[in-house]
């Protein structure tokens, strides 16, 4: 297949039937980074008696708008119940972030996923109408119901590095079935783990993967798969991203909003704020 580049980029990829132009993933990119960022909240963790210095120690996504959110198990390592230590960030569009306590619905270690809720009402969260950007557009993700495919385009979006903001990733299905001696922290099922190709950081467990041309979700970012560098000097090791990172898949989410009688909707961010809007008719 050959690209001439004049007045446009003619280069076409084609899923299935289904043509997706060079400019129209850009677009796809542009439309889910915007809708799912209000779906993702940072989990923050701080020292016993320190609420100040708080960091992120991974991501959680909301599957509903009453405030359920599927994060990574391990991710909770340090939760204790009724406790300030651990809490939820929700963003505001002023960029500011409040931390909502959370309760744990269902701790799944063995497929590395947890189910938990915001325990107050998300409404709750109102608009200062005297501060203009502290209203709360919370949006909320579903589930897929249609296995992934290698070689399909997604983005997955989290909180690596200590980032208080979302960071939006874009990559593809890398692979869909995984045969990995250091894919230990899923003991269950681990040849169902998917492979995506993007690269992971501290942070990032817990990032929903999401399908770029439908924005729903089709795994759970749980490990990062490092790449050891080899050097000539000794006692400095060096290790870098291998490019690719381990989800559960879809079918594991499900399996867990189904035991806890809850059921993933796409919620999108408030449509008075133009710049968010949902994804183009096909």
């Amino acid at each position: 297949m050959k690209a001439t580049f004049g007045t446009a980029l003619t280069l076409v990829f084609l899923i299935g039937s289904l043509p997706i132009s060079a400019q129209n993933i850009e677009a796809q990119l542009e439309h889910v980074a915007q809708n799912v960022e209000f779906a993702v909240v940072p989990i923050w963790y701080s020292q016993p008696g320190d609420v100040v210095n708080m960091q992120v120690v991974g991501t959680g996504f909301l599957v509903t708008p009453e405030g359920y959110f599927v994060t990574a198990a391990h991710v909770l390592q340090e939760y204790k119940p009724k406790s300030a230590q651990m809490t939820a960030g929700l963003r505001q569009r002023s960029g500011d972030g409040t931390g909502a306590w959370f309760d744990v619905i269902e701790k799944d270690e063995a497929h590395d996923l947890a189910l938990c809720k915001i325990t107050n009402p998300l409404r709750k969260f109102v608009e200062d109408k005297n501060n203009p950007g502290t209203e709360m557009p919370t949006a909320s993700l579903r589930i897929s119901t249609i296995e992934p495919i290698t070689g399909e385009f997604i983005a997955i979006t989290g909180f690596p590095l200590g980032s208080w903001s979302p960071a939006i990733q874009f990559g593809t299905v890398a692979a869909i079935t995984t045969t990995n001696p250091n894919a230990g922290r899923v003991p269950a099922g681990q040849r169902d783990l998917l492979q995506i190709s993007a690269s992971g950081n501290k942070g990032n467990s817990g990032s929903p993967v999401v399908r770029l041309d439908t924005g729903e979700v089709i795994g759970v970012i749980v490990q990062a798969q490092a790449a050891p560098l080899f050097t000539t000097v000794e006692g400095l090791p060096f290790a870098q991203s291998s490019g690719i990172m381990l989800a559960v898949p879809e079918s594991w989410v499900r399996d867990l909003l189904k035991r806890n009688n809850v059921q993933s909707v796409t919620q999108l961010p408030p449509k008075r704020h133009t710049s968010y809007y949902p994804l183009p008719n096909k």
